[in-house]
């Protein structure tokens, strides 16, 4: 017997072998990059998320800044009217000490 002969069919079984794995590698290949390309797809969906969260918190200090400018420029204005009030008030008041002729 030789040993360098592996019997009859051994050539075809070590193909036959060889394209199965083959196959089988190609296969999952492309089954793990199915799976990072969905892995990178949540990941960039949840970066979108949380730049938006931050872009949401940003807009949100931003109103209540405006709002509170807002407010403070209304209670200056308030004080203003009623300052403007009491200087028409003493304008009168003094017109009226001076008499009709005084009055222009």
């Amino acid at each position: 017997m030789d040993p360098t002969d592996l019997g009859p069919g051994t050539v075809t079984w070590l193909s036959g072998t060889g394209t199965v794995l083959l196959g089988a590698f190609l296969w999952l290949r492309k089954w793990l990059s199915r799976d990072a390309t969905e892995r990178a797809m949540d990941n960039a969906d949840v970066a979108v998320i949380r730049r938006l969260t931050e872009l949401l918190d940003m807009e949100r200090d931003a109103r209540r800044e405006a709002e509170a400018k807002a407010d403070e420029l209304a209670k200056e204005r308030n004080r203003l009217v009623l300052t403007v009030g009491r200087l028409q008030g003493r304008v009168m008041a003094l017109s009226s000490r001076l008499g009709p002729g005084a009055q222009r």
